[in-house]
């Protein structure tokens, strides 16, 4: 219990004192292994609990969306929401009836997306690119601690 509560209090830190980057990257981490726990779940046909990940998901996939910002974002934001919105759908339209094999391509988008995240993260740490005022306090993360 208390090694439960430590962990969640520093995870809770982690995300509070994260870079914009590091945020961005908890959430596609965190999204990757509600999808692989809930293609674990579905496959042994534990529905109640694939359903929870799958929320918890989409949870975070809408933090990323509503975090968007349009006017400085230009072309990279839309395309992004399009993509959080697809990925969005596909979750809403999660059910029994699909394959746990459905899980793959979503995952697969997260990850290049992730990857591309990196990228922007190691230019922000090596003072290459400036995240401007999105730093700190921004808060839009919060699901990536539940």
């Amino acid at each position: 219990m208390i090694v439960n509560r430590a962990h969640d209090a520093y995870r809770r830190t982690n995300v509070e004192t994260a870079d914009t980057a590091s945020l961005v990257l908890m959430c596609y981490d965190a999204t990757i292994r509600d999808l692989q726990q809930a293609k674990e779940y579905h496959a042994s046909r534990r529905m109640e609990a694939a359903y929870e990940r799958i929320r918890h998901g989409q949870d975070v996939i809408t933090e990323l969306l509503v975090g968007l910002d349009f006017d400085r974002g230009g072309e990279i934001a839309v395309n992004l929401s399009r993509i959080y919105n697809y990925l969005l759908r596909e979750l809403i339209g999660m059910n029994s009836m699909k394959s746990p094999e459905t899980y793959n391509s979503l995952i697969s988008i997260l990850e290049e997306l992730r990857e591309a995240w990196q990228e922007v993260k190691r230019k922000y740490d090596r003072g290459e690119l400036d995240l401007g005022t999105l730093e700190g306090g921004e808060g839009w993360a919060r699901s990536v601690t539940a």
